[in-house]
This record gives C-alpha cells, structure tokens and sequence, in this order.
C-alpha cells in the first residue's frame, strides 16, 4: 500500500507541475542561418579601353542579402563605380594588367567573400588598309600620272610595297619650289626627308592606347611620335595642318612669309560640337 501511496503522489505532483506551465514557460530554439554562398562571373581577359562587366546574381543565401563590391586597378588604386551594393557591377578598364575583384555578401548568418582578377591587354593593332591622312592620299602621293597614285590607294601595309623613295622626292620637290635645301631640310621632329617619308608614306594612323587618338600635339615644342604626335586621330586634330608643318616649317625658329602661308589650310575647328558617339557627327546647319 505504501508503494502504491508513493506512485499516486509523484503522479499528482508531475500532473500539477504540468498544467501550471504556459506557452510563455517554454523556449523553442530559433533554427540558424547560413551564412550565403558567394559565386560572381566575370570576363577572365579582356582588351584595354573596354567595359568589364561581373555579375554576382549567381550568389545564394537565406534572407536579404547585402552586396559589396571593391575593385583596384593594377596600381593598387580603386576604380570608380556607379553602384557598389549591385548584384551586377560595370566599370571601363583603362590600363593594361591585372584588376582585382572583391565581393563580399551579408545576411543574418554572417559575411563571405569571393575574390578575383581580369587581366587586361593591351593589343597590337594590323592595319590592312591606307588612306589615314587627307593631305597625303589627296595631294602628296601624286607619283607622275593617275594610275600610278590610285595604285598607292589600294596598296596594302602589309604588303611592304609602298615606295617611300618616291615619296621622299615629292617632299624635295614641294620644298626646292619655295626655296628650302632638301638635302639639308629639317622638321620639327628633327626628322630629314627620307626619313619623314618613311613615316608617312605608309599612310597609317597608329594606334597606342596608352595615350589619347591625336594628329597633333597643341604644343609644337613637345612632340613625342605614337603618343601626343600621329597617335590615332581625335575629332579635333587638324589633320591637314600637321602634315603641312612637318613637311614645309622646319624647325619654327625663323619662318618667312612663304613658309607661314604654306603649314595651315586655315580651316579651323568645325563649328559645330560634334557628338562623343559612333559616328562622331556633328549637329547640321
């Protein structure tokens, strides 16, 4: 009877403690989240002056997910961006070697990051086609008779048949007219005819993307070939005067009224702004 007294009252005081329990007595554990698994997609390689563009929508996590994105060129500095907390980042790369990438995502179960790299090169370009400069295929290639300057036109760099020789006797010829020595003649790049005739025989713009497209610096005293002389062709460039200079001023220290007359077509800028997009025209009259 005492074993059975025993058990009615453990049964009894397990009852009461029971039922004296509410909801607000009992603790469910909240689950954890995870923290989110970052992924992002990129170009591996691309060319100097294009836009990059990385996409981290591939990311996957629980909850609202925060974006940070970081990028550093290839000196260490770090590139501007329109929106840093995107899933999808775009930026211009403007010198050649290795950017690198940082993407870091957040939720509610912590931080992780992604890193990476995309290497920029900067090509060498094969020109197949001539005709880059107005005053030399219009006026300085004329060899003697028609068929002779229309095959000049068509030639091809790569082909290395264009005839600087011929050239060079054209510049002779176009300075003995007003008076300057040929053989002693030289331009303000220090160059001497047959050397400048190898320059612009092959009727080339050159293309250094390190440097800025111009035909010509605006200051005649710093010249540098292939970077602020001759490098691509900008808007502006006065293309005609420049071939005009190298080929009648020599070296600007003392020209006669002749020489003045002969290193400008005196056509200045257009006087309309031209557009910054393909194909560059200006608005019409």
């Amino acid at each position: 009877m005492k074993f059975n007294n025993i058990f009615y009252t453990f049964s009894m005081i397990t009852l009461a403690l029971l039922f004296s329990c509410n909801d607000d007595d009992v603790t469910i554990p909240e689950p954890m989240t995870n923290p989110p698994t970052v992924n992002i997609s990129m170009n591996q390689n691309v060319e100097i002056a294009t836009t990059v563009n990385i996409d981290g929508s591939a990311t996957t996590g629980e909850g609202a997910l925060s974006y940070n994105w970081n990028v550093t060129n290839p000196l260490g500095n770090n590139v501007a961006l329109s929106n840093n907390t995107a899933t999808m980042i775009s930026f211009e790369v403007s010198i050649k070697g290795d950017y690198g990438i940082t993407l870091m995502v957040t939720n509610d179960g912590g931080t992780e990051m992604k890193t990476g790299k995309v290497t920029v090169t900067n090509p060498s370009f094969a020109t197949i086609d001539q005709m880059g400069r107005p005053a030399i295929n219009t006026v300085f290639n004329f060899f003697g008779d028609a068929a002779t300057k229309d095959g000049y036109n068509t030639t091809k760099p790569d082909g290395g048949n264009v005839d600087s020789e011929l050239f060079k006797g054209i510049l002779d010829a176009l300075q003995g007219y007003i008076g300057l020595d040929p053989v002693t003649y030289r331009n303000v790049l220090g160059l001497d005819n047959a050397t400048t005739a190898s320059v612009l025989a092959t009727d080339l713009l050159m293309s250094n993307k390190e440097f800025r497209t111009t035909y010509g610096p605006a200051d005649l005293t710093d010249l540098r070939l292939g970077e602020n002389l001759l490098n691509g062709r900008g808007l502006n460039d006065d293309v005609i005067d420049v071939t005009l200079i190298l080929t009648f001023a020599g070296d600007l220290t003392s020209l006669s009224g002749l020489q003045q007359g002969l290193i400008s077509d005196n056509v200045s800028d257009n006087d309309k702004t031209h557009s910054d997009q393909f194909p560059y025209l200006a608005s019409p009259h």
